[in-house]
């Protein structure tokens, strides 16, 4: 079993360093696991995505229709404007969103025109063609109920103004930010009392080649081994305790962590964790989770 940690300490490192210099090299990608040109894979992401962030919602709020008339931000789109549409057909009165990368310049009309016609098929009562209006309002840049903006500093307050959001949604993006702290700070004055957050994340690995076999691989290392290969939008291995405690600082409440994928104790006992992770609170077990909570 000491061999077996061996190899896959090395093997992390041969990936950290794949990873860095594709960061280098190619910049940020999209975090969806496929390429933007399967459009109906990307289609169906995005639905899925939302009912599931609309499920726990549900269960979280007791209320089958909360997201009607509400002002809705996404935290880290992506490389389309799928999950906002869906939103939008859903009953959500506005979307917006902010990015530090441009990703949506590389989806075609293509991807729109199918999801139209995908939205028509599956939400009864949806008024696509509002919607088709609203989105090529936002291509030629003028007021719509699409409010899409990049920016290198994901300044949200200054993006969309304070207490002006009812929901946020995100899909596996917290792991992926430099300062959780200082994005929860801004989420907490952009979001109006009783705003309710639901976020999923993604705690593992996220090197597909290993993170099957090795899920926490990215915990086996000291900080500063980590740290040394560091790019932007890296995974910053903050786990579940701290989401809690950094969202009740800046004045969440009824947090409920859900986890939504869990390793065996066989794995647990035998996983070759640097000491800043082998503390029981940071419960390893959790590869995913659900974030939801209520901002006070």
């Amino acid at each position: 079993m000491i061999l077996k940690n061996v190899l896959f300490y090395f093997a992390g490192i041969v990936f950290l360093v794949l990873a860095k210099t594709k960061n280098i090299l190619q910049g940020y990608s999209s975090p969806k696991p496929f390429n933007i040109s399967e459009i109906e894979r990307c289609i169906e992401y995005d639905i899925n995505v939302v009912d599931k962030w609309l499920l726990y919602l549900k269960e979280y709020t007791r209320c089958s229709n909360f997201i009607t008339n509400k002002n809705i931000l996404e935290l880290g789109p992506g490389s389309d404007l799928g999950a906002g549409l869906y939103l939008l057909s859903k009953g959500g009165s506005k979307y917006n969103t902010c990015d530090v990368n441009d990703l949506m310049r590389f989806t075609s009309d293509s991807f729109y025109e199918q999801l139209f016609n995908k939205l028509k098929s599956i939400v009864s009562n949806a008024d696509v063609v509002s919607l088709e209006e609203e989105f090529n309002k936002f291509k030629c840049g003028s007021s719509s109920r699409l409010n899409y903006l990049v920016r290198k500093d994901l300044d949200i307050v200054s993006a969309f103004g304070g207490g002006s959001v009812d929901l946020v949604f995100s899909q596996a993006v917290f792991e992926h930010f430099d300062n959780i702290d200082a994005t929860i700070e801004q989420m907490s004055v952009v979001c109006k009392p009783g705003a309710i957050l639901v976020t999923e994340i993604d705690l593992h690995t996220h090197s597909r080649y290993i993170r099957d076999k090795d899920p926490n691989n990215i915990y086996r290392y000291h900080r500063a081994v980590y740290n040394a290969f560091w790019f932007r939008g890296m995974p910053n291995r903050v786990r579940p305790f701290q989401y809690k405690e950094m969202l009740q600082r800046h004045g969440w409440e009824n947090i409920v962590i859900t986890p939504l994928l869990t390793l065996n104790d066989t794995y647990k006992k035998c996983s070759g964790l640097s000491k800043d992770f082998i503390d029981e609170k940071n419960q390893m077990n959790y590869l995913s989770i659900m974030i939801c909570a209520r901002k006070k």
